[in-house]
């Protein structure tokens, strides 16, 4: 089984080519759903079919599917939210911020995901294709399986063994105080909840199945965001196999009105080359209508992979960035895609990290992880840049910042 997350700042086309590679993967045999995530549904547009929460058949070999947030958020999290508001009320909080504090920001798409359990590791479907929220949101939503899988588990422990044996059976008498321990209801729907969670984690840590693919246009802004968007990614362990570049001007349309845009992108596709290799890129050329309809998905489609490229496959099975941490700071490892045969420069400018060979540079998003360490030391090894980062004012500060072993 293949799931592949598509993901990109909002306007992009995302939704189209997560569609596209759907309708293409049937055609290849390959048993397939597509599922939106994404709370401000635009699937069932880009089909030109009615969807719904339900599983709707959409040609041979593809199904889809539009998940309401709300619902899933409802059944894995209401009764949990509930109690946490009551709580929140009983420590004087105002009852409708006590609601808000309740809700985790991006919990409404991360319960969606466990929709995937449905078709995880049954043989109804062959590839699993996820039409993600815009960046962020999507970004924000692949650490929180993690993240709330481990705070749900250390209240649960507090609430099992510490909490629900002291205060259980004196809140049966002492008016009130059961607002401060969890109903048995409650309790087992955050056992669930859990379960359901680690669930999901598992099913992104499976590297040779799960993979994103990150989509842009040719333009300053959303290249930005997607360098971000692979940083986090890497960071998070997700697998980022391919880049797809959408509404590039083709050549025959650049004269006239298109001829600034077309130069613009050019330059733009030259550093979307640099800065994603040697993932591979694909690019779409910007369509004389809108896409609608299967037809149309299909053109995407094939105008994107071709006619014999599996689009099911993984394109790219390495993780470009990544980082290690050590006793005494960091160490960011980068694949770079040139040659380390000229002087290493490397410059921070912000939260982004600037290097430059020769007249080659690259900008590499830091995560916030980072952001109080400073970058000292640099070699290449193995085809890869190690940049040593150490605490701003540790004993490294006054060291070289850079060596180049291989220069």
């Amino acid at each position: 089984m293949r799931i592949i997350f598509f993901t990109g700042k909002g306007g992009v086309g995302k939704t189209s080519t997560a569609a596209a590679t759907a309708v293409l993967s049937a055609e290849h045999g390959h048993k397939t759903v597509i599922m939106s995530t994404d709370p401000a549904h635009s699937l069932s547009d880009c089909m030109g079919i009615p969807l719904s929460a339900n599983i709707t058949n959409v040609k041979e070999n593809l199904d889809a599917i539009e998940i309401d947030p709300y619902v899933e958020l409802n059944e894995y999290w209401g009764k949990i939210r509930e109690f946490l508001a009551n709580f929140l009320v009983s420590l004087g909080a105002d009852a409708q911020i006590a609601g808000e504090l309740a809700s985790i920001p991006g919990m409404d798409e991360l319960f969606s995901l466990i929709r995937l359990r449905e078709f995880y590791g049954k043989t109804d479907y062959d590839v699993i294709i996820v039409d993600m929220a815009p960046t962020g949101e999507s970004l924000r939503l692949l650490s929180l399986p993690e993240v709330l899988a481990w705070i749900l588990k250390v209240t649960r422990v507090l609430e099992k063994y510490i909490t629900a044996p002291l205060l259980r059976p004196i809140s049966k008498m002492a008016p009130g105080l059961d607002q401060f321990v969890a109903p048995e209801d409650v309790v087992a729907l955050w056992d669930r909840s859990l379960d359901r969670l680690n669930d999901i984690r598992q099913i992104l840590d499976e590297k040779a199945v799960a993979s994103a693919r990150l989509v842009m246009n040719p333009e300053k802004m959303v290249i930005a965001e997607s360098r971000r968007a692979l940083t986090y990614l890497n960071l998070y362990g997700m697998r980022v196999d391919a880049a797809i570049v959408n509404k590039v001007i083709p050549e025959d349309a650049k004269d006239g009105y298109l001829e600034d845009w077309y130069d613009s992108q050019q330059a733009y596709l030259k550093m979307i080359e640099t800065d994603f290799s040697p993932m591979p890129s694909f690019s779409v050329p910007l369509f004389k209508k809108e896409i609608n309809g299967l037809d149309d998905l299909r053109e995407l489609g094939l105008s994107l992979y071709g006619k014999d490229q599996d689009p099911s496959e993984l394109f790219y099975d390495e993780r470009p960035i990544a980082i290690r941490y050590e006793p005494d700071g960091a160490v960011l490892r980068v694949k770079l895609p040139f040659a380390p045969t000229e002087e290493l420069i490397l410059n921070r400018i912000g939260s982004t990290l600037v290097l430059q060979i020769g007249r080659r540079t690259r900008e590499i998003v830091l995560p916030d992880s980072l952001a109080a360490l400073d970058p000292k030391e640099g070699n290449f090894i193995d085809g890869y840049l190690e940049i040593k980062f150490w605490p701003a004012h540790s004993k490294h500060s006054e060291e070289s910042p850079i060596q180049n072993e291989d220069a």
